[in-house]
């Protein structure tokens, strides 16, 4: 059986992960810098850049790999007269495809939305910021919505980052060995060389990730808490109408949301 139409695929998947890998750790390092508070809850938490080049990455790449599963599938039925490994082969395929746009699709896809943002914003869009019973009911409501929101974070991505990883090195350190041991040729031993600086640049570029990955998630988390901290002021604000002889209580919550504001500058 020609194992170059494996070979060939093999490092062609390593190659468009390898370039998502480094994309990935750019885009990471460059989003931990950039966190900022905002009202639009959707600018915290989701960059659609690096979305869109992992789909259509992932996407090329599967495309590719079920290509090259069907050739081979259709090589052991017309020159090897197997059927049946061909259709194992066209299984096998299907159900890797399967996993991989599985994880692809959660990762990126199924991201965090917390909308303390958005309750902070209608909060302050009221011009004289008096509520009935039921809005601030409604606004509890959905500030339990957005606190449980957050506890069911999706772990895709560290999990995506890990796979990748695992692939490109699977790929790239034995075919790079057995490039350099079995050479032919000086172009082989090259192509050897360039396989074995691919997985190194994968370690590097997983770790720079992961860094860059913790730093943003910290900084994320710490504009959240403000936002929220700013909401449960601006409720316990809204409150104050129904609290018929608090002395002191107005001023000492508008101090309050005037030092959240100061933290946040």
């Amino acid at each position: 059986m020609d194992l170059a139409p494996l070979l060939v695929a093999a490092l062609f998947v390593a190659t468009v992960t390898l370039a998502l890998q480094v994309g990935d750790a750019i885009t990471l390092a460059v989003d931990a810098r950039r966190v900022r508070d905002d009202d639009d809850p959707e600018l915290l938490t989701r960059n659609r850049i690096r979305e869109l080049s992992w789909t259509i990455a992932i996407t090329a790449t599967l495309a590719v790999f079920v290509a090259f599963g069907a050739d081979l599938a259709a090589r052991m039925v017309w020159d090897l007269g197997n059927p049946g490994l061909a259709y194992l082969t066209l299984i096998l395929v299907a159900l890797l495809v399967f996993a991989i746009g599985l994880i692809a699709v959660v990762a990126i896809v199924r991201r965090e939305r917390p909308t303390y943002a958005r309750i902070r914003r209608d909060l302050r869009d009221r011009p004289n910021h008096v509520f009935d019973e039921d809005e601030i009911e409604a606004f509890d409501g959905r500030l339990a919505d957005a606190d449980r929101q957050l506890t069911r974070r999706s772990n895709a991505a560290p999990a995506l980052r890990i796979v990748s990883l695992v692939v490109v090195l699977a790929i790239t350190v034995p075919v790079g060995i057995e490039l350099i041991v079995e050479a032919g040729s000086a172009g082989e031993v090259w192509l050897g060389i360039a396989a074995l600086l691919a997985a190194v640049v994968s370690i590097a570029a997983f770790i720079v990730a992961v860094r860059a990955s913790v730093v943003r998630g910290a900084a994320v988390e710490a504009v959240l808490a403000g936002q929220r901290a700013e909401v449960i002021a601006l409720l316990e604000y809204a409150r104050i109408p129904q609290r018929k002889g608090v002395p002191g209580l107005r001023d000492r919550v508008t101090r309050a949301l005037a030092i959240l504001r100061e933290q946040q500058k």
